[in-house]
């Protein structure tokens, strides 16, 4: 039975459901978004910071407060790109960086590819033991590595930092690729093998392809950990033509003897300015192997 009492309460509960939802909505949207919000300016700060700064005069640092300069110039981008051995160290932090990603993704590629497809004993032993690098802090890598470069005479060569600049990332590498080559249907491969490939065509025509996010994720943080580097170039570098930017960067201060903070950022954001390139041009695939590797 059915009377005015019911269709009013009828009526509230539909009049009160969309405002409950809405209210959900929010609190949902609220609860993503602040702390979101919070990270974007805790990050964009102080590179906003910085490219401001160094569109300013050297005393208007000193002088005044006001976060936009007053008359925007680039004269530190000039003095910077002016520095005797900028060139060079410019060329020293791309050469090892792509040796130091290119080295790393295919030894990571074949050894992820083993641990994902083969399963041997003490596999997942091994693939742990891949973690050590990592694990140890790299301060305490520092005297032991110096020690024996000194001995095998590279201290100061190239071959110093592809060495040491490679070892650290494979490991990274090779625990991301193994997700991904685990996730690739075996059928696939199986299918692959009754058309006649071998190992190692199935392996370049059947499992990069279609683990190419990941080995496009796996080659950025390469080129991440190569480009920003300070510990291992600082212990094994000391002549100024071996320098990279981030370890000039470092020295920068010393070697003007005056703290033009101008130019200090113009340093900053040239030396940061092409791994934002890469990660911009990159984004998309990154995230998208992100959010498929955890789908998977």
């Amino acid at each position: 039975m059915t009377g005015p009492s019911s269709k009013k309460s009828g009526a509230g509960r539909s009049r009160t459901g969309p405002v409950r939802d809405w209210s959900g909505r929010f609190g949902r949207a609220a609860l993503i978004g602040i702390p979101l919000a919070v990270l974007v300016v805790w990050t964009l700060t102080p590179i906003v910071w910085a490219v401001l700064a160094s569109l300013k005069e050297p005393l208007e640092i000193y002088e005044s407060n006001a976060l936009l300069p007053a008359n925007p110039t680039l004269a530190a981008y000039r003095k910077v790109l002016a520095m005797d051995g900028f060139g060079r160290w410019l060329f020293n932090s791309a050469l090892v960086t792509v040796v130091a990603t290119f080295v790393p993704l295919t030894i990571s590629v074949l050894a992820a590819y083993g641990f994902a497809r083969y399963a041997f004993r003490f596999r997942h032993v091994l693939l742990l033991l891949y973690l050590v690098p990592r694990i140890i802090p790299r301060v305490s890598l520092i005297v032991p590595l110096n020690s024996l470069m000194s001995d095998l005479g590279l201290i100061n060569t190239y071959w110093v930092l592809f060495i040491t600049y490679s070892a650290s990332a494979i490991p990274l590498a090779t625990w991301i690729l193994v997700g991904f080559f685990a996730s690739v249907p075996k059928e696939i491969e199986e299918a692959a093998t009754i058309d006649g490939a071998n190992m190692w065509n199935r392996l370049r025509r059947v499992m990069i392809p279609i683990a190419w996010p990941g080995v496009v994720t796996a080659g950025v943080l390469c080129v991440r950990e190569a480009w920003n580097e300070f510990a291992f170039v600082l212990a094994l570098v000391n002549e100024s033509t071996m320098r990279t930017l981030p370890y000039q960067l470092y020295v920068l201060k010393d070697a003007m003897g005056v703290q033009d903070y101008a130019v200090y950022n113009a340093f900053t954001v040239l030396t940061i300015l092409p791994l934002l390139l890469v990660y911009l041009l990159l984004e998309r695939r990154v995230v998208d192997s992100i959010v498929s590797g955890s789908v998977k």
